[in-house]
């Protein structure tokens, strides 16, 4: 993988999650301590997108007007990459709860979807327009599932795992999820 590739990856994460340890970012790129470093350095001192936080991790300071197109929401819900949104309300939420900061142990339910054929349906449509198809499909599963107060933990090629009850907690997390999971499957 290119380092701008690993950049662009890494600030879209960071965006996303809020906050990204040196490990994490080791182990998702497979990388050694001097790559690190370099990454480091570009998020913190060229674009300004993050601080370093007790030499462990990477905190996003929320200066959108540094980070890569790749990690900055475009207007439309049709157009926007959906690996970096999180709307405003949400973000704020699991900011500022102190239970999603901290960590605690508690239960969950985890939505898991996925598009079945994809690989037939990808042979048909061609590349470009299964791209399509894709941010579409992935566009309406955040709604759905932002909706609910979800969020989505991990976009698995042609699906996602959502996490209801975490990191923001609430006592009908399961009914949550099967809502959004219905609202979704009435809109595809």
């Amino acid at each position: 993988m290119a380092f701008e590739e690993s950049l662009n990856q890494a600030l879209a994460m960071l965006q996303r999650q809020g906050r990204v340890s040196y490990r994490a970012l080791k182990r998702q790129f497979g990388v050694d301590d001097a790559y690190i470093e370099d990454l480091k350095f570009e998020i913190i001192e060229v674009h300004h997108a993050a601080v370093d936080q007790d030499n462990t991790m990477l905190v996003w300071t929320g200066d959108q007007t540094s980070a890569s197109p790749a990690a900055s929401a475009p207007a439309s819900p049709q157009e926007r990459e959906p690996l970096s949104y999180t709307p405003p309300h949400l973000a704020e939420k699991i900011l500022t709860s102190r239970s999603a900061l901290e960590g605690e142990r508690k239960q969950v339910t985890v939505l898991f979807c996925d598009l079945a054929n994809s690989t037939a349906l990808a042979e048909r449509l061609g590349p470009e327009h299964m791209h399509t198809l894709l941010n579409r499909f992935f566009a309406l599963a955040l709604d759905a599932v932002h909706r609910y107060e979800g969020t989505i933990n991990q976009f698995l090629g042609d699906g996602f795992m959502a996490l209801f009850g975490a990191p923001l907690a609430h006592e009908d997390h399961a009914r949550r999820a099967v809502l959004a999971a219905l609202v979704l499957q009435r809109l595809l």
